[in-house]
């Protein structure tokens, strides 16, 4: 079984909310979590550049292979057995608005963890953990 390492914004609580449930459904152990908000994260041996990891989810499997946003969540899904959610992320006719939908919540990500209760503080960059 392939392990994971999830490059993710813990100083987003959404991303935070998200990456940890996720981490509750790994049964097998086989995600690490890597905060990219970290002051301690180190991105010269990450799966991108840090500009890069704070647009799009990035993943590296053990293999070496990266997987970006919708592919990200797509290739985890499948790793905790719910493979059947990731069709409308895979299928040709809804690939692309799946996509698009994705990256507009990744880049307002801290706006909508207001819009959906997670933090009072935020504003259009950080959130106050």
């Amino acid at each position: 079984m392939p392990r994971y390492e999830l490059f993710y914004d813990h100083a987003c609580p959404m991303c935070r909310f998200e990456m940890l449930r996720l981490k509750q459904r790994d049964i097998h152990q086989r995600f690490t979590l890597v905060d990219i908000s970290s002051a301690n994260f180190d991105a010269s041996s990450a799966a991108a550049s840090l500009p890069e990891m704070q647009t799009l989810l990035h993943i590296r499997r053990d293999d070496g292979q990266i997987f970006t946003g919708i592919d990200a969540i797509a290739a985890l899904c499948q790793a905790i057995g719910r493979d059947w959610w990731t069709g409308p992320l895979k299928w040709q006719a809804t690939r692309g608005i799946s996509a698009w939908i994705y990256s507009h919540v990744a880049r307002h990500r801290y706006r909508i963890s207001v819009c959906l209760g997670f933090t009072a503080k935020c504003d259009s960059k950080t959130c106050q953990i």
